[in-house]
């Protein structure tokens, strides 16, 4: 690695980052797809009685509940079951970061780690999913659906922090750890790059 290879390797990450932002949209729905249908059936496990299912269109995802909530029309007050719905795109960018990365360090065999990263990312963005899903049904729903999913107290908070966590901190950052653990020679040639200067 030359005397400049973090530098070299971040310029060329940026430069692989624009370039695949564009065939990424493209693929958005192709990726969605795996990530939206476990997210939809981790719901349905966990919350068997008021989580029925999910449904996709395009890179959109949309929960079927059995959380009724009271919403207006036309003067009335009137029931009707929640489906929220959450964006692929908000949380599936890492997958386009892992590439960039990968191109940019060019690991042996670095085809078959995008694949590899491509797959373990799955549930990292099905996780944040859900609990996107999840702060809108408690914070949104009132608190009929807060009855109606027995979602209160600690568990508020928990989702509260979960949502912003996946958002703020997972999102950007599983794809970061997941490039490190698939190329781990390039922490071992930065280390002796350093170590070897005057």
């Amino acid at each position: 690695m030359p005397p400049s290879g973090i530098g070299r390797f971040l310029g060329l990450s940026l430069l692989a980052l624009l370039a695949l932002m564009v065939p990424w949209y493209y693929m958005a729905n192709g990726l969605a797809a795996p990530a939206i249908e476990l997210a939809g059936s981790l719901m349905h496990f966990f919350y068997p009685t008021w989580a029925e299912g999910v449904q996709r269109t395009g890179t959109v995802g949309v929960l079927l509940t059995r959380v009724g909530v009271y919403i207006p029309q036309q003067g009335q007050m009137l029931l009707a079951d929640m489906t929220p719905e959450v964006n692929f795109l908000k949380y599936g960018y890492g997958v386009v970061l892992l590439w960039a990365m990968l191109l940019a360090s060019r690991p042996h065999k670095w085809l078959l780690k995008i694949a590899i990263g491509t797959v373990v990312l799955i549930p990292v963005q099905a996780m944040s999913l859900c609990f996107h899903w999840l702060r809108d049904i408690a914070f949104q729903g009132g608190p009929k659906a807060q009855m109606t999913t027995h979602i209160v107290g600690w568990q508020l908070e928990a989702i509260a922090f979960a949502y912003q966590f996946s958002f703020l901190v997972l999102t950007p950052l599983a794809p970061v750890i997941i490039w490190l653990l698939l190329d781990k020679d390039f922490l071992k040639q930065l280390w002796v790059q350093e170590t070897s200067k005057p």
